[in-house]
């Protein structure tokens, strides 16, 4: 309830100021109330203040404040479905809740003075932890959020769906991203909840997903609101969103890809039921559901995937306890018993599913081993224990050079000089750049009065 205050879901509307062009994102509009607080801006071409008619927004909260990013992911589909779009430039990723309560609001309250919107079609989405924050308002503030895009995260680990969740969910995610199998749990889990849902899966890694996939889900949000009777229909766009995805169901199905037409067979049957006859759908999921081959496919697809799940956390718990002991292992020891080279090999062997769900363990892997692990340690002072997940950030990505530096950074605190100039000059080689960022970073103060520093500073152009 607190929360729900402090949000202020206000309804007030406005025209738009000269200065936002209807087709361009506005990198930065001010907010009104709260001049700290600002977001990126895209009014489709269609836009034209009018009392008597009302649009539907997207906000958007992006892990790293980066609110055009954001913002120019979806202007193809919020200029083919008429969507405004608020990205915030003040949202962050693994930090408090309040900040992004604070630009939820400072947005909400902008937009509502500015432009006429609808009530029933407010949505939200966010990428990485900027996802579950988007869940989290949605969840706390009732009816007032109609649906969540959520891009390379799910729920808030605390606040996991339940058959009253008051939202419909969309969820997006790579290939290769580190939260792929969180992903497909939540899938399962809102299935069998019998809550109005959607997964796309796209090809890549942990990142807003493509502007293909940004458009099919406001396009998705569409068909939803029409079920909805909250907008109307509009039989032209029903019509070719469906030939659109039966024509990807029938390809992949002479493709002999019978497990995803299958899926796509029903999901459009789904989607599309009480807007046009979905009989053609519910044939080709019939037809194919079966099929042996199909369900033994879908079987060992789950068979697989608890596999990987259970591997991924056991490898984190091996690094976890690695970097706890009370007498740290030498990095070389811990790397051969987490079975790094094993793993990098698997990248480019053997099949397709069994190379990307390789490239998925060292992504899990390498985000603790980069991120959450050495933060903790960092936190308590504990440089050297830092600096043992960074040497295995390293050996599970040997060519990137940001994970190169922050291992210099961690091996100068630890008082390791040597070890540091020389992960810094490897930091430099793979592509770390930024000579002003390494001039001010107070990490690397014991090497400023080094000859070798000067001299890995005077190769960077």
């Amino acid at each position: 309830m607190i929360l729900l205050q402090a949000i202020s879901f206000a309804l007030g509307a406005g025209a738009a100021a000269p200065e936002l062009r209807p087709g361009e994102i506005a990198p930065t509009v001010v907010c009104q109330s709260d001049a700290k607080q600002s977001y990126a801006l895209y009014l489709p071409s269609s836009y034209l203040p009018s009392p008597g008619r009302r649009w539907p927004i997207l906000f958007l909260l992006d892990a790293r404040g980066r609110g055009p990013l954001g913002a120019e992911h979806f202007r193809e589909g919020a200029e083919a479905h008429g969507y405004i779009v608020a990205s915030s430039n003040n949202s962050a990723g693994d930090a408090p809740w309040e900040p992004n309560v604070a630009a939820m609001r400072a947005m909400w309250n902008d937009t509502h003075r500015r432009f006429s919107i609808d009530p029933r079609r407010v949505y939200a989405g966010g990428f990485s932890a900027g996802a579950r924050i988007a869940c989290l308002l949605a969840d706390v503030a009732p009816g007032d959020i109609t649906g969540v895009i959520g891009c390379g995260a799910g729920f808030p680990v605390n606040r996991p769906p339940r058959k009253d969740t008051p939202f419909l969910y969309f969820g997006a995610v790579g290939n290769t991203d580190f939260n792929y199998q969180e992903m497909r749990e939540l899938d399962s889990a809102l299935a069998s909840l019998g809550l109005a849902h959607r997964l796309a899966v796209f090809e890549g890694g942990h990142a807003w997903p493509p502007p293909a996939v940004c458009r099919e889900a406001l396009a998705w949000m569409e068909l939803s609101a029409m079920k909805r009777g909250v907008r109307p229909r509009d039989a032209a766009l029903v019509e070719s969103l469906a030939r659109e995805r039966l024509e990807r169901a029938s390809a992949l199905e002479r493709e002999k890809r019978l497990a995803e037409a299958h899926r796509l067979y029903l999901e459009i049957a789904e989607d599309f039921d009480g807007l046009l006859d979905v009989s053609v759908a519910r044939s080709g999921a019939g037809r194919l559901g079966a099929v042996r081959e199909v369900r033994e496919a879908e079987k060992e697809e789950a068979r697989r995937d608890e596999k990987e799940r259970r591997l991924s956390k056991q490898l984190y718990e091996k690094l976890a306890r690695a970097m706890d002991a009370e007498e740290p292992a030498p990095p070389q020891l811990v790397v051969h018993e987490l079975g790094i080279a094993g793993l990098l090999r698997r990248t480019s062997a053997g099949s397709e599913v069994e190379r990307l769900s390789a490239k998925r363990l060292i992504e899990a892997l390498f985000v603790q081993a980069s991120f959450y692990l050495p933060q903790k340690y960092f936190e308590r002072k504990d440089a050297p224990r830092a600096s043992l997940g960074l040497e295995i950030a390293v050996a599970l990505k040997p060519d990137l050079g940001s994970a190169w530096y922050n291992l210099a950074c961690a091996r100068a605190l630890s008082g390791e000089k040597r070890k540091a100039l020389a992960a810094l000059r490897t930091a430099v080689e793979r592509g770390f750049r930024d000579r002003a960022h390494i001039e001010e970073d107070s990490d690397l103060e014991s090497l400023r009065g080094e000859k070798e520093y000067r001299a890995i500073l005077g190769g960077i152009e």
